[in-house]
């Protein structure tokens, strides 16, 4: 029997939806792991349900200590990726992407941000690009990967192309001085070769019955009777394809959780070995009577009067490095995994030394960003279909240039010498300079050469200006 639950949810994304918990609440920090409980921290002795064993669980989860690693390489890498600011190159009519690409206010910088942000976290976004009609612009809007419950594939003209995505999405109705949250589902549908856009929502005056279309709409962009396709593409880590892919800190994740729970059992050892026992030898049981009776007072101003052969000392018990050699271990694994904001080397590298050491820590990054890249590229080609521009091809680029480059004094008098001589040309020349970061990569190569060329002379000279040598 056919399924029509709008809300259906694939079993892989159910899956998936776990494991991208965890790695948000790890990326989140402390707060969201110990609001969690011993969801990542296990019980001590979780078969004794007294008090006593309650306190001590408690105890043990509060002195625990989470560093947020995982969080601060993920920044990291962002700061990385976006160390120069993204180019966009789009006709006239699209240029408001650049300050409002969602028509919330959100700049394509911005927005751009997010997506990566998610894409590092879970490995999976959502671009759909709708048209806003009051304001007659192409929009982008971006959906996290748990909202993106459903979705199916078809072999049309020789190539997989989506034919249904189904989109959670919370609506903020007002409710007097308040709101109140909605949940409502869009349906994108590729029906006889034509693109649909339904939105299902509950029935009844309080929202209380099923699911029925709320909505249903045939977009089309300027000049065409209808789309052939949806507007809608995945981001992955990977590759832009609906396949749910790895993401790129969950192997970080796990170390950054054992290493959190070798911190509980090192700080709940350090608070046990840290509190000393003092004890009395060498007496009688009429000696301890005695003490029991006027009781026993400790420190330099109350002398402690024992018979000859009683002795009063303190014990500890020796400290436990296990947790702490476990933690360490950790560390460096971590680093290797490519935390390396954990000791991060400050000192100016060239552009050589820059390159070849981070070339394999940069790597995942890199397929990253050119993801987001490519799909920001699709997003802005339905933007421009939308408004009916054609022949004009609207490109979004975030730079993969993660390593600040400081240019050897030599090569940039080669680079200079050979435009000099002609070998290379003037195009050539900048390009070189600017990948250099001394020409603003952001400027235009044309004006460039054109300030050069067209630059007034120096005068050099040591005369006084009246004609004399």
């Amino acid at each position: 029997m056919a399924n029509y639950d709008i809300t259906f949810v694939r079993p892989e994304q159910k899956a998936a939806c776990e494991v991208w918990k965890k790695i948000r609440d790890v990326c989140k920090g402390a707060e969201a792991i110990k609001s969690a409980g011993h969801e990542y921290l296990p019980k001590l002795a979780p078969s004794d349900k007294s008090a006593r064993n309650r306190k001590r669980n408690d105890d043990y989860l509060t002195r625990a200590v989470f560093y947020a690693i995982t969080s601060n390489t993920k920044i990291g890498m962002l700061g990385l990726a976006f160390r120069k600011d993204p180019t966009l190159t789009a006709p006239e009519k699209l240029e408001y992407a650049q300050s409002n690409a969602d028509g919330a206010g959100t700049s394509i910088y911005q927005q751009a941000q997010q997506v990566l942000d998610n894409v590092l976290e879970v490995a999976r976004e959502g671009l759909y690009v709708d048209y806003a009609d009051g304001a007659n612009q192409a929009i982008i809007l971006r959906y996290q990967a748990e909202n993106i419950i459903n979705w199916r594939t078809d072999r049309i003209n020789g190539r997989d192309q989506l034919v249904l995505v189904v989109l959670r999405e919370c609506i903020e109705e007002p409710d007097g001085y308040g709101f109140k949250n909605v949940i409502q589902y869009r349906e994108l549908a590729l029906e006889e070769g034509r693109f649909v856009c339904r939105v299902w929502r509950r029935s009844g005056e309080t929202g209380s019955g099923g699911y029925e279309i709320s909505s249903e709409y045939w977009p089309k962009p300027k000049s065409e009777t209808s789309w052939d396709e949806i507007p809608f593409t995945f981001v992955g880590a990977q590759n832009n394809d609906p396949t749910i892919d790895e993401s790129p800190l969950a192997a970080l994740t796990e170390i950054n959780l054992g290493h959190y729970r070798n911190s509980a059992d090192y700080e709940d050892s350090v608070w046990f070995c840290g509190q000393v026992q003092p004890y009395i030898s060498g007496i009688d049981s009429m000696w301890r009577d005695w003490l029991e009776k006027n009781g026993v007072k400790v420190g330099s101003r109350e002398p402690l009067l024992l018979p000859k052969e009683g002795s009063f000392a303190y014990a500890q018990a020796a400290p436990n490095m296990l947790a702490k050699e476990a933690m360490d271990s950790k560390r460096d694994y971590m680093v290797q995994l490519g935390a390396r904001l954990i000791e991060q080397n400050s000192a100016a590298k060239t552009a050589t030394q820059a390159s070849g050491e981070q070339t394999s820590s940069t790597s995942v990054l890199g397929i990253c960003v050119s993801n987001v890249t490519e799909a920001y590229g699709r997003a802005l080609a339905w933007c421009a279909r939308y408004l009916g521009m054609k022949g004009e091809e609207p490109t979004f680029v975030i730079s993969q240039e993660f390593i600040a480059k400081v240019a050897e004094s030599g090569m940039v008098t080669a680079i200079v010498s050979a435009w000099q001589s002609g070998a290379i040309r003037d195009s050539d020349m900048v390009r070189a300079l600017q990948r250099l970061d001394i020409i603003d990569p952001g400027d235009s190569i044309e004006d460039v050469i054109d300030t050069i060329r067209n630059q007034e002379p120096t005068l050099i000279g040591s005369g006084g200006g009246n004609g004399d040598d």
